[in-house]
C-alpha cells in the first residue's frame, strides 16, 4: 500500500514506437504495445493503460506467439494454455506429456523440444476460439515449421487503431 494517493499524481503518455507500453499484464515479458494511452503515477511510478478491444489484443498477442521463429518459451506455453482455458492438466493431455513434465515446461525448468513446441502452436491453434487462425497458419506451414528451430527470442510490438489491433512487425 502507498502512502499517496495515486490520482493526484498521474501524468498521462501515449506509447510509440520509440517509446512503447510494456504490458506486463499479459504475463509475458516480451509484449509492447504502441498506440495505447496509458498514466504513470509520478511518486511510486505505477503504471496503467487503457486497453481497447482486450480480446482481439489477446488473440493478436496468442498469432504472434504461435507464428514467431524460434522455440517458445515457458510463459509463452503458459499465455497459450491460459487462453484456451485448460487446467495445465488437461493441457498436458491434450500433447501426451504428464502433468508434472508439462509443469517444467512451462517455468523453464526443462528444455522445449522441437516436436513439443509444435505440437502446442498446432493445439492452440485447433482449439482457439480465433477460427480465423488455422487457415492464416496452414498456408505457411512449412515455413513457420522450419523457423521453430531458431533460437534467438523476439519482442512482440501490436499498434492500437482505430478498430483493434496489428502487429508491428519489425
Amino acid at each position: 500500500m502507498t502512502d499517496h494517493d495515486c490520482q493526484k499524481h498521474l501524468r498521462e503518455y501515449t506509447a510509440t514506437h520509440n517509446k512503447p507500453y510494456h504490458f506486463v499484464d499479459s504475463g509475458l515479458p516480451n509484449v509492447y504495445l504502441i498506440g495505447v494511452k496509458y498514466r504513470v503515477c509520478r511518486k511510486c511510478g505505477a503504471q496503467a493503460a487503457d486497453i481497447p478491444a482486450p480480446t482481439k489484443l489477446m488473440n493478436l498477442i496468442a498469432e504472434c506467439i504461435v507464428m514467431r521463429p524460434g522455440i517458445l518459451c515457458g510463459p509463452e506455453i503458459r499465455f497459450l494454455r491460459k487462453r484456451l482455458g485448460k487446467r495445465a492438466v488437461d493441457f498436458a493431455g491434450l500433447i501426451n506429456n504428464t502433468p508434472e513434465h508439462f509443469s517444467k515446461l512451462e517455468t523453464g525448468s526443462l528444455p522445449l523440444q522441437a516436436a513439443t513446441d509444435k505440437l502446442i502452436r498446432l493445439t492452440y491453434s485447433m482449439f482457439s476460439d480465433d477460427k480465423d487462425l488455422l487457415p492464416r497458419i496452414s498456408a505457411k506451414v512449412e515455413e513457420w515449421f522450419k523457423a521453430i528451430h531458431a533460437k534467438k527470442v523476439y519482442s512482440i510490438q501490436i499498434r492500437s487503431e482505430r478498430c483493434g489491433w496489428t502487429r508491428v512487425v519489425a
